[in-house]
């Protein structure tokens, strides 16, 4: 055990020691002497987040940033080093990409990592907030730090910002404006500007990812016994064991006895349980159940049910049992990330729990209805409150508002689906916009690196699209 560790464990995993430790050695790493690039080899990025882990989301963004930064750069004059939090990894990330693994004490795997590449690119959404886990957000802060210490390119990709527990909001604003935080919506600048956080807007990059073809999507509904539409997909979590925590206790129980491996997230983390969080959770399964019930007496059709993140594998199956007919159940590692978006692109109507299923779900003009535990759903749906319809997962009548969502949508639908995929459109190009930036940024620290010319067609600034995706950029750009 290392001496970081032990200190860290020691004073059972407290999260001050934690920030003080990655400070220390985002000093060590100003002090190191420079190892500059040589002008003309491959510029080496190290990608840093939630990959391989079991969520579909971080996946499928990952995916398409790296993308992204292939179409801005030329495939040949980067390459890509990616963080893997867990062996749950897609295809698409193991596309010419070295895998780093965490085998050792976080900070001290990323001191010596960095060290390995010429800039880091911080790739999980929820970047910046505490109501999932201060631990991750630590991770990729720590990252930034110790690559703008060492002069290195620090960007943080397509962030979510939010509400910060006082030391990690202390820890994350020493950064200062060394990084360049691209946003992934104007609420999330808003949050890091007072911070003194050098910010600029711009989108999630799932928005570009492509589902797998049309008839092997149909053709999987088929051995799913999927044979009456309409379909209603149903993306439920437990909303209310965030956030995952250290606790060594539990750690140590379950190594000896088994126990607490319900709750256990991975290393030390573990999810709260006690029996508000239990009672809440039924609520809002029950919700969940009662609307969904509804729908299908009414529509006699098929009920999907799909875990966006591994971790939802119990909601899934608590709420399918509250379920008047049996429905089908698909959670994140049972099938691959585009087979996942093509059911959600074939849904005639989305009541989801999960950002990125509704992200993904969009580009076909799926109807949504956000069932939010916080502040990413409502920046994703709240700016338009005509198309959509935003409910949260506390709600008393949680029930009765998702009966009246309902009829909404669906006395809305066509205006919905042209509002819904113009907003797809719109995102695109912040994120093209957010690609040219990144370009900016590159050419500052790495000038040999060519740019793109200026008066380019902006979708030059996306991974290429698909031909779906080009026609609405054509029909709505």
């Amino acid at each position: 055990m290392s001496k970081l560790l032990e200190e860290f464990m020691t004073a059972n995993a407290a999260y001050p020691v934690l920030y003080r430790q990655l400070q220390t050695l985002i000093e060590a790493a100003a002090a190191k002497p420079r190892q500059p690039r040589t002008p003309g080899e491959p510029l080496k990025l190290l990608f840093v987040g939630y990959a391989g882990g079991g969520n579909t989301g971080a996946d499928i963004r990952v995916a398409e940033m790296i993308r992204q930064v292939r179409a801005i750069l030329g495939r040949e004059n980067v390459r890509i080093g990616l963080v893997v939090s867990g062996d749950a990894l897609p295809p698409d990330l193991q596309d010419d990409i070295a895998l780093e693994v965490v085998h050792d004490y976080f900070p001290e795997f990323l001191a010596r990592t960095i060290d390995l590449y010429d800039g880091v690119v911080a790739c999980d959404g929820s970047m910046f907030k505490s109501n999932l886990c201060c631990m991750l957000s630590a991770m990729m802060g720590g990252a930034l730090g110790m690559a703008a210490a060492a002069g290195k390119l620090a960007i943080g990709y397509g962030a979510e910002a939010g509400r910060m527990e006082p030391d990690l909001k202390a820890f994350i604003s020493s950064l200062g404006e060394q990084p360049l935080i691209l946003c992934r919506n104007v609420e999330s600048s808003a949050v890091l500007k007072p911070m003194g956080m050098r910010v600029a807007d711009g989108a999630d990059t799932a928005w570009t990812y492509q589902a797998e073809p049309e008839a092997i999507t149909q053709q999987r509904l088929v051995e799913m016994g999927i044979h009456t539409e309409p379909v209603l997909v149903v993306c439920p979590m437990n909303p209310f064991w965030w956030p995952v925590r250290p606790d060594l206790a539990k750690a140590a129980e379950m190594q000896q006895t088994g126990a607490h491996q319900e709750l256990h997230f991975g290393s030390i983390l573990f999810h709260p349980s006690d029996e508000t969080i239990q009672q809440r959770y039924h609520h809002y399964l029950d919700g969940l159940a009662s609307a969904a019930n509804a729908w299908q007496q009414t529509h006699d059709g098929s009920i999907i049910v799909i875990g966006m993140d591994k971790v939802d594998r119990p909601a899934c199956n608590d709420f399918a049992q509250r379920l008047a007919q049996p429905a089908s159940i698909v959670v994140s590692g049972d099938i691959p990330p585009p087979a996942i978006v093509g059911l959600l692109r074939h849904a005639d109507l989305m009541i989801s729990s999960r950002f990125h299923a509704i992200v993904a779900s969009m580009e076909a003009g799926v109807p949504a209805i956000g069932v939010s535990m916080d502040e990413r759903i409502a920046n994703l749906l709240g700016h338009d409150k005509a198309g959509h319809c935003l409910l949260k997962v506390d709600a008393p009548d949680l029930a009765v508002q998702l009966l009246e969502a309902i009829r909404f949508v669906e006395s809305a639908r066509k205006t919905i689906a042209t509002q819904t995929q113009r907003a797809v459109v719109g995102n695109l190009r912040a994120m093209a916009q957010m690609g040219e930036r990144f370009a900016m940024e590159i050419h500052q620290f790495h000038p040999d690196l060519p740019l793109q010319a200026t008066n380019t067609d902006w979708t030059r600034y996306l991974p290429p699209l698909s031909d779906r995706q080009r026609a609405l950029v054509e029909q709505h750009g």
